[in-house]
């Protein structure tokens, strides 16, 4: 993990994970992750974790105390680019949390849900999706 003492900057090169908590979020015809997984409705921004830093299992860990925490099952994660959400226009800011330093934000989405599932669409189709064993 990041040193919570000194967080970079994210980086347009790095690998970002949105955790997966609902099932219909994944087509599991293909183990494609659907736009839905990234619409930031009704919040403001969309939380993700850097992988910066990170090993497999401290991945997979953040990610299930993020589904414990609300109550909901990990199924997986889509990893995508920082790269792809700049292409956007959209911004990842670092927003280290306690326990998780490699919490970060995905800002600077549109007001309307339409225009973010617009949006969405494009980010779940770079992303690859990795199932929880």
């Amino acid at each position: 993990m990041i040193d919570p003492n000194n967080v970079p900057p994210v980086g347009s090169d790095e690998n970002l994970a949105r955790y997966v908590l609902q099932s219909s979020h994944i087509r599991r015809s293909d183990a494609t992750v659907k736009a839905d997984a990234f619409v930031p409705h009704p919040y403001q921004d969309l939380s993700v974790n850097r992988h910066l830093s990170a090993t497999e299992d401290e991945l997979w860990e953040s990610g299930g105390q993020i589904a414990a925490k609300i109550g909901k099952t990990l199924h997986g994660r889509a990893d995508i680019r920082a790269e792809v959400c700049l292409r956007q226009k959209l911004s990842v800011e670092a927003a280290p949390e306690v326990g998780n330093p490699n919490h970060a934000n995905i800002v600077g989405w549109p007001a309307d849900k339409p225009a973010q599932k617009i949006i969405a669409l494009e980010l779940a189709a770079s992303a690859r999706f990795v199932p929880k064993n």
